[in-house]
């Protein structure tokens, strides 16, 4: 079932405006990291809202490369979008004075990234009455490939039925860089952090199961053909 990339753009950026209204906020805040997820939803809520409610935050630390702080500058630049940048690695560090065990490269550590910038992204959502917008898609969220209370706790996931394959397509047509949709997805939550190496399957597998089991669905819930 390939995606009608044109119709899927407009049922998001429908989907943002009836939460953000709705829930009678002022806008979103989005973490920016550089890679497609955050771009394209980045791109899709300033089509929806409109680039002056719209608040992109780089939360950069130690283990991001200096590529996808670029990236990440690159689009809050070509949406023109306010923007902040704020370093996490002192916080971060603040934690490991406190905390036993605290060693370069465990789970604990890379997930507590996660949250510390979950926390500053709700920080200035509640500053603004702006909603946190999540960036996980379809292919993430079907292995729970994310950070409880991390990047999974946000207020709206716009690309939650999106698979990574289809999401390259859809950030084609939107105009993210060609340099973020054609790099390697990481979390960088640790040194040389590769998505697929992690997951132990590649996206473009994943995705072709994915569709093959709502292709099945579909079928499995489509209307009984009438008796003869």
């Amino acid at each position: 079932m390939q995606l009608n990339v044109a119709k899927e753009i407009e049922r998001i950026q429908q989907f943002i405006t009836e939460q953000v209204d709705e829930s009678r906020s002022d806008g979103l805040v989005i973490g920016i990291s550089g890679g497609i997820d955050s771009a394209v939803a980045a791109f899709l809520s300033v089509r929806a809202l409109g680039k002056e409610k719209v608040l992109g935050i780089l939360l950069p630390s130690h283990t991001t490369p200096d590529e996808n702080e670029r990236d990440a500058m690159e689009v809050v630049r070509k949406l023109g979008i306010e923007h902040l940048r704020i370093p996490i690695s002192e916080i971060i560090q603040a934690f490991g004075k406190l905390l036993p065990q605290f060693e370069e490269g465990r789970l604990p550590k890379a997930n507590l990234q996660a949250r510390v910038r979950m926390c500053i992204l709700y920080y200035f959502a509640n500053l603004k009455n702006y909603l946190v917008c999540g960036t996980t898609d379809a292919s993430e969220n079907f292995l729970g490939y994310f950070t409880k209370h991390g990047d999974g706790a946000v207020d709206i996931e716009p690309l939650i039925n999106v698979t990574k394959t289809d999401l390259k397509a859809m950030a084609g047509e939107l105009g993210v860089p060609e340099n973020i949709i054609g790099k390697r997805s990481s979390p960088n939550l640790m040194a040389s952090h590769d998505a697929e190496e992690e997951l132990g399957v590649s996206y473009e597998s994943l995705d072709k199961l994915l569709t093959k089991n709502r292709m099945t669905e579909h079928k499995r819930n489509a209307p009984a053909s009438p008796s003869k």
